[in-house]
């Protein structure tokens, strides 16, 4: 299949060239690796990526040589002494660092399956992933040893652990897990180990919440990755000589396909950050020399609520991509000098709809990219096709009757959704009879061509994360106090995410101490699952007359509404 590749004004184009091409003839796409391979070979001393420290101080930069070279002895390790082939399983569960990149690289090479875990992951869902996903091999740092130590008991089929660090310092073994310094890799071949790995081969399981209370482990294969870098690279007009930077972990798609992966794609440099700073976000910018960052969520708000910095405009980020974009998107970038693209995307799908940068009509999160076709399905019964009617120009605010969920229909084999892993219920239900997915958001389709986000339809997004209201409720039931549980997302003003308000009814007898409560779940779940607003209905919820609970109530702020933000408590995500 051949893809067009779109042309960009000259304004929103990088400097230099895409030494690898446009990737638009689908039939000479290859893994990304083959790429980094070749980077090697043609510019070897190029920088590829650095990782800052949390102060965002970098000390030291991978070159295409010894990046290709480094993720070699992973692989050759892995596959020669630690069992690796094809389709094993292999984990990575630690904070941005350098080791975090050169591991995704050598499963890639090997054939391997990674399974990047959310940093913020601990306990019974921590074991959780870690058991389910099969994984024999988990690559972890020094920060994350005690979460495994706390569930290392109940671990099934984990092998071998791979400790980054100082190696003096690794002990022999981690709940009777064997357990080697990362450092073990230097005594492999830095040769390419030469496993045959296609686009049709699966490249992650990335696992997302889920709606029994656990995650969900989402399979996607090379192919994706291709394509979302093909259409990154087309909507922000990257090239070879293009700085990219990450706020966000290597535990995301994000930062993985639209950071590390475009960045070989496009012989360009990525660095990470191993967290966010609204008050040093535009000097780290400025420092690293960036010339785009990628946001999600509510980052664009905060960076808009911080004080007025001499670096707002002393940076080059030349564009941003934001899912949404700022609500006062010409206010920002007039402040930022910058240009913030708007699109799309989703971990099963990657990214489906992209503005152009050229468009300088707000609010929409663009069109379809090639290889997707979309349309908009009635809530109520989603056999019903939407016909576009609402026309934006008029009316910025569509009417409830022309907001659908969207259905998204892959186009090239091997790039979208290749199954939620183990899952095969979930998998066929997740698509129709005509092989259309349905992504579980809201849009509104304008008479213009263009689709408009207006939220999600059953999830819930917190700081960027996708949260299941179900798993919140599970996990929040569990406590001693609480009857029932109801958890629901509430859009405050001005603000892209959600926040998380449960409602609650308590047994009979019991006291509840909101704090107390909120100590207790931090413990059990990732933080941005901890609910922001807490609501005791001590005579029940409100129900309808027809005995259904009014859910529009439910997610009301009252006088009796708890908020976490009125008090001292903090919780910091790792």
């Amino acid at each position: 299949m051949k893809l067009l590749f779109k042309p960009r004004d000259p304004k929103y184009i990088g400097k230099g060239s895409l030494p690898f091409g446009t990737f638009e003839d689908t039939n000479e796409w290859k893994p990304l690796t083959s790429y980094l391979e070749k980077g090697a070979d043609m510019f070897p001393d190029k920088t590829l990526f650095s990782v800052a420290d949390r102060d965002g101080n970098i000390d030291k930069q991978y070159s295409y040589g010894e990046t290709n070279s480094w993720s070699n002895q992973i692989a050759n390790g892995l596959k020669d002494d630690f069992g690796i082939t094809k389709g094993e399983k292999v984990g990575i569960y630690m904070l941005n660092r350098p080791e975090y990149v050169v591991s995704i690289l050598a499963c890639h090479k090997t054939g391997a399956v990674q399974v990047p875990i959310n940093k913020d992951e601990k306990g019974e869902r921590l074991a959780y992933v870690i058991n389910y996903s099969e994984m024999i091999v988990l690559v972890v740092d020094p920060e994350s040893v005690e979460f495994i130590e706390e569930i290392a008991g109940s671990l099934e089929n984990l092998k071998t652990i791979f400790l980054t660090g100082n190696a003096d310092e690794v002990p022999e073994q981690i709940g009777g897990i064997k357990t080697l310094p990362f450092s073990t890799f230097e005594n492999y071949s830095a040769d390419n180990p030469g496993v045959d790995v296609t686009i049709k081969d699966a490249e992650r399981c990335m696992f997302t919440s889920g709606t029994t209370g656990m995650p969900k482990g989402v399979s996607r294969n090379h192919g994706g990755v291709v394509l979302t870098v093909r259409g990154f690279i087309q909507q922000q007009g990257i090239r070879n000589e293009d700085v990219l930077m990450s706020v966000l972990t290597l535990g995301h798609a994000n930062a993985q396909v639209m950071g590390l992966f475009s960045a070989i794609g496009a012989g360009a440099s990525v660095v990470f950050f191993p967290r966010f700073s609204a008050s040093n976000f535009w000097k780290w910018a400025a420092e690293c020399g960036a010339t785009y960052v990628g946001m999600l969520g509510a980052v664009a708000e905060y960076l808009w609520a911080a004080e007025p910095s001499e670096w707002d405009k002393k940076h080059g980020i030349r564009t941003m991509l934001s899912g949404p974009a700022p609500r006062n998107l010409e206010e920002f970038q007039i402040r930022f000098n910058t240009r913030v693209i708007d699109g799309y995307g989703s971990t099963e799908m990657g990214m489906v709809l992209w503005k152009d940068p050229e468009d300088m009509r707000p609010g929409s999160s663009g069109y379809p990219m090639e290889g997707y076709y979309v349309e908009l399905r009635n809530p109520e019964n989603t056999s019903k096709v939407m016909r576009p009617f609402w026309d934006p120009t008029e009316n910025p605010s569509p009417p409830d009757e022309a907001k659908g969920l969207l259905f998204i229909k892959p186009l090239i084999p091997s790039t979208t959704l290749n199954e939620y892993f183990k899952d095969e219920r979930r998998t066929t239900e997740a698509f129709d009879d005509d092989g259309f997915f349905n992504s579980d958001d809201l849009f509104a389709a304008g008479i213009d061509g263009r689709f408009y986000f207006q939220g999600r339809f059953s999830r819930i997004r917190v700081s960027g994360e996708n949260v299941d209201p179900i798993a919140v409720q599970d996990i929040a039931m569990q406590h001693d106090s609480i009857q029932e549980a109801i958890a629901v997302g509430i859009r405050l003003p001005n603000v892209s995410d959600d926040e998380i308000k449960l409602n609650v009814t308590l047994k009979k007898g019991a006291e509840f101490d909101p704090v107390e409560f909120s100590k207790w779940m931090a413990e059990l779940a990732p933080v941005f699952m901890v609910p922001r607003f807490i609501e005791v209905y001590k005579d029940g919820f409100p129900i309808t007359s027809t005995q259904k609970i009014r859910v529009a109530e439910i997610k009301e702020i009252s006088e009796k509404t708890w908020d976490r933000n009125t008090t001292d408590l903090k919780f910091k995500a790792r």
